[in-house]
């Protein structure tokens, strides 16, 4: 009878431990790089900034290769059409531009916040977030295979935990922000089903969101809809069109293709310059 007693103790317990199990970081993280694509992409979105009583719109347009390989092209509507350009190259850890008939390469910000969708190799994946002090370096080291049942066994990692955001469940990656801590901790959540990310915080405070998650072509999943959030300025970016390209424009991500000046003389009396130079300079 004590047996019986046991073993429907036991079976009663499955249900908790299932739902207590959580992948290791190194799983999320492959899942999660699988759904960047392959090959080049064109991406086109236009990005919101408050503006008084009005919005800006400007218009990116993305070539990106990989999550260290890209170049953006901003331009503004009609009312800045020959007083607004922005043109980067990202390469070689560097960003390229050109400012007169020079052409200018600085350090890719810590901040620079469109590599977070664009990481195709988990290994690069963790190393990144290792650097924000997300996830130990030691998070994606393989754990010796187990050579006998009793040595099987769950053990789970401190820093990854259940979270729900964008009102569906997360796999949370980072230390869970103390209750009265000043500042937030980093970290970065992961969709439990579809393994696309919605949510990154960096340790300067800086946050982005990502929704309504569409599939294109070559396996890549990219969001329709994103915000970013910084002291008190929000900025919402809309998707316009995703198209893969061919391997031919890989000659675009050299720093010798720059071919626009940079030109912010159109917005030099507008209420949203400060927000558009800030996010220009450290979200790009």
């Amino acid at each position: 009878m004590k047996k019986m007693w046991m073993a429907i103790a036991a079976l009663g317990l499955l249900p908790v431990v299932a739902s207590a199990y959580i992948m290791p970081t190194r799983t999320i993280l492959q899942k999660t790089s699988e759904n960047a694509g392959s090959g080049i992409y064109a991406i086109e979105q236009e990005v919101q900034f408050a503006n008084g009583e009005d919005t800006l719109h400007l218009k990116e347009t993305w070539l990106i290769d990989s999550d260290r390989t890209m170049r953006l092209t901003v331009t503004g509507g009609k009312d800045l059409q020959n007083t607004f350009k922005i043109q980067f190259v990202y390469a070689g850890g560097q960003r390229h531009s050109m400012i007169g008939n020079s052409k200018k390469a600085d350090r890719i910000s810590d901040d620079f916040l469109e590599k977070f969708l664009n990481f195709r190799s988990p290994e690069v994946f963790a190393t990144s977030l290792a650097h924000y002090k997300m996830i130990p370096t030691t998070a994606f080291n393989k754990k010796p295979m187990p050579k006998t049942a009793a040595e099987i066994k769950y053990e789970p990692e401190s820093w990854v935990r259940y979270s729900r955001t964008g009102g569906v469940p997360n796999y949370a990656l980072g230390i869970a922000t103390p209750v009265g801590q000043d500042a937030n901790n980093p970290g970065i959540w992961i969709e439990q089903d579809q393994f696309v990310v919605r949510k990154v915080r960096l340790p300067s405070q800086v946050e982005m969101t990502a929704d309504n998650y569409n599939q294109f072509a070559k396996g890549l999943y990219y969001p329709r809809a994103r915000t970013v959030r910084w002291g008190n300025n929000t900025v919402n970016i809309r998707l316009i069109s995703v198209s893969a390209r061919p391997n031919t424009a890989a000659n675009l991500f050299q720093p010798s293709s720059i071919d626009s000046n940079l030109n912010l003389s159109g917005i030099e009396k507008l209420p949203a310059k400060d927000a558009v130079i800030e996010f220009y300079s450290r979200y790009r």
